[in-house]
């Protein structure tokens, strides 16, 4: 039903209330006469009348009856018409939707349509640039056609000719591969022959160290120190050949002069490099199985630590012993890699009032003291810095105290011990060698040092080891069947290293002042009993006899290794 068939059934409805309401009214105003009139009419008349209002009342009902199924069926339209108004109220709402979401995806496809647009510009442009690169990139390829075809004929003329100097190289290298198998075995012999050289080498290297004598004294005189007033050395000669004259400040005349002889004797003015020089050739023979003891020995200030060690914040120039012989002990392993494989560990210790202790270890009060040498940590080393720097840590922990000899004297023995292990590469042996360099404590008299009290007690355990350390020297050169080493701790440590097959330094520190005679020959006394159990001069002689063998013997490994 549209709405002009609506419009119309609402103004039926319309019209057949407003009739409606007419015959009620009119009944009620046709009542009234007849209600006055009753009165009058007769009894047939009101028959009559009640008939024809009962008809005209059915009448009038079955019209109301007509006109209410109008209204309902009116209402039915009515509501049926507003379920369909509303039908389309929810399409018009639904059409305006599907219309903005068309209009989106217009205005999406205009934008697509744009993107496309100007993406198919860009292709037309890139393959414009294409083909202009492809057009040059043809070009340049078939130049380069043209040029490799030149070239592959020149290749194949080429060919021809290696191919003529391949036949000939062929018949060449026939012959010369004969040659060179000659020369590979003329090689392999001679590296065998080197080997046997090198083992000769070491061989007369350590029979020469044994000729000059497994124990060797070595002086070597301080210069005077800055602000020292009298600068009169008690020195009246120093020779090259290890002899010294001592002059006694308090005589005169020829009763005045002693005279020492000695495997060497260092001036003043003596290097650091010059004291190392004699010393160096026996690094090597630690590297070669044997145990070398090297250690300073001499009065309170005469520089035993200055000899071994250097000055606080040494330069390369001013190292002591010590830092030289590591520094060529690291070098001659070195250039020993190709015959044999080295394992360096060192240990560092410290004897004090005859305790033993180890300075690489904890420093502090309650740090125990090790009765045996062989308990302390072995550190395993690769480079000659890192043995400094343990040796800078030992040198820190080491005890220290004051006398009235020298403001920072040392006043314990310090041993620093570095073990190789070597294996020889061709033949699988081992050897096993140690280097030992002590920096010994102060040998002042007590009475001089003027020390009481705890610095007496280190006096006494100073001078009884040094005493005992004289004592199995002394014993060792003479060959006794008893050696001494268990009357002080330093022996006992030191052991290993002064018995058997060892080679033994001493560094014997005198003080050029005249204030220190009486200690400088007590000193000079010491390191003479030492150094006369052997015929110095006999053994110069028989050194001087072999020097020319091994000279020849350098020269010839030199001209191999050429």
């Amino acid at each position: 039903m549209d709405e002009q068939e609506m419009a119309i059934v609402l103004k039926e409805k319309d019209d057949l209330n407003r009739e409606m309401s007419n015959l009620r009214s009119q009944r009620k105003a046709e009542a009234q006469p007849q209600q006055l009139h009753l009165n009058y009419i007769s009894k047939e008349s009101l028959s009559l009348l009640i008939a024809e209002s009962t008809n005209r009342v059915n009448e009038l009902e079955e019209r109301l009856n007509l006109a209410l199924s109008l209204q309902t069926e009116a209402t039915n339209k009515v509501k049926e018409l507003e379920d369909r108004l509303k039908e389309s109220v929810i399409l018009q709402i639904e059409s305006a939707n599907k219309v903005k979401e068309l209009e989106d995806r217009l205005k999406d496809v205009e934008i697509l349509q744009a993107e496309s647009t100007n993406r198919v510009r860009e292709v037309e442009a890139s393959l414009e640039s294409k083909s202009e690169w492809w057009n040059k990139k043809e070009k340049f390829y078939h130049t380069l056609t043209e040029f490799q075809l030149g070239a592959l004929r020149e290749l194949k003329f080429a060919s021809q000719s290696i191919h003529q100097e391949i036949v000939k190289t062929k018949k060449s290298y026939s012959d010369e591969s004969t040659t060179l198998g000659s020369r590979i075995k003329a090689l392999d012999d001679a590296a065998n022959n080197y080997y046997s050289i090198l083992a000769e080498d070491r061989k007369l290297h350590n029979e020469l160290q044994e000729l000059k004598g497994d124990i060797r004294v070595c002086c070597r005189i301080r210069p005077f120190l800055p602000g020292q007033k009298r600068k009169h050395s008690i020195f009246e000669y120093i020779g090259d050949n290890g002899d010294l004259i001592v002059s006694d400040p308090f005589k005169r005349g020829k009763e005045g002069f002693r005279s020492f002889k000695f495997d060497k004797v260092y001036s003043p003015e003596a290097t650091q490099a010059e004291v190392f020089s004699d010393t160096q050739p026996l690094v090597q023979s630690v590297l070669d199985g044997y145990n070398v003891c090297i250690f300073a020995y001499g009065q309170t200030g005469s520089g035993k630590t200055y000899t071994m060690s250097g000055p606080d914040g040494a330069t390369e120039e001013e190292w002591g012993v010590n830092y030289r012989a590591l520094n060529n002990f690291f070098r001659i392993s070195q250039s020993r890699e190709s015959n044999f494989t080295y394992e360096i560990s060192v240990q560092i210790v410290e004897i004090y009032n005859e305790q033993v202790r180890d300075l690489l270890g904890k420093n502090d009060n309650s740090a125990k003291r090790y009765p045996l040498f062989k308990i302390i940590i072995i550190h395993v080393v690769k480079t000659t810095s890192a043995v400094l720097e343990l040796m800078d840590i030992g040198l820190n922990n080491r005890a220290k105290s004051s006398t009235a000899m020298n403001e920072r004297s040392s006043r314990s023995h310090s041993i620093v011990s570095i073990h190789a292990r070597g294996l020889d590469l061709k033949s699988g042996s081992s050897l096993r060698g140690s280097l030992h360099l002590v920096d010994l404590a102060g040998s002042e008299r007590i009475d001089r040092s003027e020390v009481t009290g705890d610095r007496l007690k280190e006096a006494q355990h100073i001078n009884k080891s040094l005493s005992a350390l004289g004592d199995v020297i002394f014993a060792l050169a003479q060959k006794n069947s008893h050696v001494p080493y268990r009357n002080s701790k330093l022996t006992q440590v030191l052991q290993s290293s002064l018995d058997g097959q060892a080679k033994i330094v001493m560094f014997v520190q005198l003080n050029p002042d005249a204030s220190s005679y009486n200690e400088t020959l007590h000193t000079l006394k010491f390191a003479e009993r030492v150094s006369s159990v052997e015929d110095v001069r006999e053994l110069t002689e028989q050194v001087n006899i072999f020097l020319p063998d091994v000279a020849r013997k350098n020269i010839y490994i030199s001209s191999k290794l050429i």
